[in-house]
């Protein structure tokens, strides 16, 4: 009995292993079906993935090329716009000069996927280069910004110790400063002080020059300026005075201080001064003769000057008054012959107008042209050429005359000298002269200024005429310096000697030196 209960336990037992075999291996197969069915299921979900997905999508670049340039490329770095879904896709960036990359965006279906800003944030430009992954058509957008920098501020260095003038730096709109933005204008004016000169003037080393003492430029680097003023150097001319016959030659400045050197354009005036009974003949300034009727001559010295003057003795007085009366009838006072006196014989050279127009001075000349022109250009206004004057008529009405009073042009006009008194007009009354009582108003022609008045006092008188003035050409009436010697051969000159009392014209001297002071000798007509 034992045995078959034993026996029958053991059954159970083996009963009971089979089975937790056998829902074992059920288990298995059921997990292993489970696994066969998730594969199939995902293998049928990727074929139906794989069959919508298109076969190459487009990407393109939006982006302004003035600003800069966007270039997409694929793995290999080759620049296209197809590419196969799921492709990377390498987008590079350059930004043109003075602007950078401020963002880039991808868009699929004009929705903004993805979004970086350069060198920034969680998605990075890594050296202007962008990766993303590809699935469709996509547009990768860049915008670019300009560069906004300070322009850069340098300081104005000034190197000058403040003698001999004044420098101001200023800006383009005359503001004083010493600090200048970079492209700013920079002015540098320079003012010397007197008997000053700017000797330096260098910017940042380089020497420039000024334009009417300022000086432009624009700043683009540190600034240095280096002026210097320096005392103007002067030059010292000496005045030399030699001296023949009994005389003395003064050498004062402008303002009469004695003096023998002058500075470079200088003031010099000489004054001869002729001991008693003799007179200044000649003065020469480096071999050149000079007018010196009142004995004083003025210029400016720009060399060594070197002064010759020579004096000689009053000749002997020799009384031919009722001669030179008689001669002289109808003249002034004022308009002599030349007398000349050789210790025997006296001999007077009576010159007239013309002669002695040809003789005076190229200055005087022109202001004689100068004023011809203007009596001529009135209407009905003629000329008549004497031997001692030249006369004006307004019809029968003489409106002006021309005289010359030693080396002086004069011009006589009939107006009343007394309206004239205590005015700019420093005329003299001539009307004690009868042969001037129709023109007693002498006006003597020394300057610009009195050339001028001269011209004010014509057009006073033409006016108190009546005259018209009419346009006419200008004519130049300039006569070229000739000789006494010669203006006698031209009988613009008359000579008259006298011996012992006698006197002869013309042809009892029959010839004449080049020197008018000297005589041929002569057989006296009167001896027998």
């Amino acid at each position: 009995m034992t045995a078959l209960m034993n026996n029958a336990l053991l059954a159970i037992e083996i009963n009971q292993t089979t089975l937790i075999v056998l829902m074992a291996v059920l288990i298995v197969l059921i997990v292993l079906l489970a696994v066969l069915a998730t594969i199939f299921i995902l293998g049928v979900k990727r074929r139906g993935e794989a069959a919508t997905l298109p076969s190459s999508v487009t990407v393109v670049a939006d982006f302004d090329n003035t600003l800069g340039c966007v270039a997409l490329k694929d793995e290999e770095g080759m620049e296209k716009a197809l590419f196969k879904p799921n492709e990377v896709v390498k987008v590079e960036v350059k930004a043109n000069d003075g602007y950078i990359l401020s963002n880039i965006s991808v868009e699929i279906n004009e929705n903004v996927v993805a979004r970086f800003v350069a060198d920034s944030g969680e998605k990075k430009l890594y050296e202007g280069v962008y990766e993303f992954i590809v699935t469709a058509n996509t547009v990768v957008k860049a915008q670019f910004e300009a560069v906004v920098t300070e322009p850069q501020v340098f300081t104005f260095d000034n190197i000058f110790n403040g003698v001999g003038g004044k420098v101001v730096v200023t800006d383009a709109a005359g503001e004083e400063n010493n600090q200048f933005k970079e492209g700013e204008t920079v002015r540098i004016s320079t003012v010397a002080d007197e008997g000053y000169y700017l000797a330096t003037f260098t910017v940042n080393d380089e020497e420039m020059q000024l334009v009417e003492g300022v000086y432009e430029f624009v700043a683009t680097e540190p600034i240095k300026i280096n002026v210097e003023f320096l005392p103007i150097p002067v030059v010292k001319y000496n005045v030399s005075v030699n001296i023949d016959g009994l005389g003395a030659v003064n050498v004062t400045d402008e303002n009469g201080e004695a003096q023998t050197e002058f500075a470079d354009g200088e003031k010099v005036r000489i004054a001869a001064v002729a001991d008693d009974g003799n007179y200044l003949s000649h003065l020469n300034i480096d071999g050149e003769e000079k007018d010196t009727s009142d004995g004083i001559y003025e210029f400016e010295i720009n060399a060594d000057v070197v002064i010759e003057a020579s004096f000689k003795a009053i000749p002997v007085a020799v009384d031919n008054s009722q001669e030179i009366a008689a001669a002289n009838a109808d003249e002034d006072e004022e308009d002599e012959d030349e007398v000349m006196f050789d210790g025997h014989n006296v001999i007077r050279f009576n010159k007239s107008f013309t002669a002695k127009l040809i003789q005076i001075d190229e200055v005087s000349n022109a202001w004689y042209t100068q004023l011809k022109n203007e009596l001529l250009s009135y209407k009905k206004v003629k000329d008549r050429m004497s031997w001692k004057r030249e006369s004006y008529r307004f019809g029968r009405i003489c409106v002006a005359r021309f005289v010359i009073r030693g080396k002086t042009l004069c011009i006589q006009l009939p107006l009343d000298p007394t309206q004239f008194e205590d005015t700019k007009y420093k005329v003299e009354d001539i009307s004690h002269i009868a042969s001037s009582a129709d023109t007693p108003c002498l006006y003597r022609i020394k300057n610009e200024r009195r050339l001028n008045y001269a011209k004010d006092l014509i057009a006073q008188v033409m006016e108190n005429m009546g005259a018209e003035r009419i346009e006419r050409e200008w004519v130049d009436y300039y006569q070229p310096y000739d000789t006494t010697l010669n203006l006698i051969e031209r009988q613009l000159v008359k000579k008259i000697v006298k011996f012992n009392g006698k006197t002869g014209y013309g042809g009892i001297v029959e010839k004449l030196t080049e020197d008018p002071t000297k005589v041929e000798e002569t057989k006296d007509p009167t001896a027998k």
